[in-house]
């Protein structure tokens, strides 16, 4: 009962992490970020193979889902550092677009926003002015959602895990689900019983 439990949280995570993936990867592909892109389509694999695991209650699926969350989790809190320019690599480095001179699409598309340029020769040369809220705070709140996301997938799947080990280990591999049949034939229905042959 508990395996069923802790797998629908699970598949509910599962599901979520896949829509806001997807979200995601589009606005990152309208903004050319090739880095984030990369990620978020190793992501979508391994939530892929939990989806798998999960639902066929294969353990090491879901460890390596699980594992893959912690990295996920870094990766993201490296994102947002690098937007709120916490440390000495920023955003404005361009490495999340890898050198290509892309900015983030909500840089020009947010809230609000306004170009303080009318010449608008290039995506990286206009500024936003007037935005209610500022592109870095959207892609740092679109991080925070996934390592969320990504601390509570992780500790899910530990607990699908365990919860699921424990619950196997009543399992009896011989005679199915009830123990008493390991010991005790089925009786048979027919009319023939076999005898064993004299020699």
């Amino acid at each position: 009962m508990g395996c069923c439990k802790s797998r629908n949280i699970l598949f509910f995570v599962l599901v979520l992490q896949l829509l806001l993936v997807v979200e995601r990867l589009v606005f990152d592909f309208l903004g050319f970020m090739w880095a984030p892109i990369i990620c978020n389509f190793i992501h979508i694999a391994f939530v892929i193979v939990g989806i798998f695991g999960a639902h066929q209650y294969r353990s090491p699926y879901v460890i390596t889902y699980s594992v893959w969350n912690l990295l996920w989790f870094g990766i993201n809190l490296t994102i947002i550092a690098l937007y709120l320019e916490i440390g000495m690599i920023t955003h404005k480095d361009d490495w999340l677009s890898l050198k290509t001179n892309h900015k983030s699409w909500w840089a020009n598309n947010g809230f609000g926003c306004g170009s303080s340029s009318s010449n608008s020769t290039s995506s990286s040369i206009m500024s936003p002015d007037g935005c209610i809220v500022k592109y870095e705070f959207v892609e740092s709140i679109q991080c925070g959602t996934e390592c969320i996301l990504a601390f509570i997938g992780f500790w899910l799947g530990c607990w699908f895990v365990r919860t699921y080990h424990e619950d196997d280990d009543h399992f009896d591999y011989i005679g199915g689900f009830d123990s008493y049949s390991a010991y005790h034939p089925p009786t048979k229905s027919s009319r023939m019983q076999m005898q064993p042959i004299a020699s």
